[in-house]
């Protein structure tokens, strides 16, 4: 049985992606006005990085919005990928899982090859509880077949 959990980017990106492209208009405005030239090379500046902040965010969700689901099944965990493509994972692959508590609640996921990170903020606050109470079992479950 193959257990599905949404995962996607949580909307404060594309809140702070508009917020930005917001935030970087009213800063144009200021620069094509005429006036001090160092207020304008300033307010030119924060048009940049406003500008950069608004179109990273709102790349970020748009492009990770449909990442698909994170996948549990009997032997192995499919993490979808936010900066890669999907990982899948055997369950005697991983050494090592913990939950870093941190404002935004990561659990951690130690294998073989490389870390792996669920986060919390892309997901439903319940189905993350889910998916820890599952890793934790199937982890367990997994340690004492291979200890007897």
């Amino acid at each position: 049985m193959i257990n599905e959990f949404k995962y996607r980017p949580p909307f404060k990106y594309l809140f702070v992606g508009i917020g930005g492209i917001l935030m970087a208009t009213i800063f144009g405005g200021v620069t094509l006005e005429k006036g001090e030239i160092w207020f304008r090379i300033i307010t030119f500046i924060f048009f940049l990085m406003t500008s950069a902040l608004g179109i990273g965010f709102l790349a970020l969700f748009i492009s990770k919005f449909s990442v698909g689901k994170l996948k549990i099944g009997e032997d192995f965990i499919e993490i979808p990928g936010r900066w890669k493509k999907r990982t899948k994972l055997k369950f005697s692959e991983i050494k090592n899982i913990r939950e870093i508590d941190t404002y935004d609640q990561v659990i951690e996921i130690e294998s073989e090859k490389d870390f792996h990170l669920i986060e919390k903020q892309w997901m439903k606050s319940k189905e993350f509880d889910k998916v820890r109470k599952k890793l934790i079992e199937r982890i367990n479950k997994n340690y004492t077949q291979h200890s007897i």
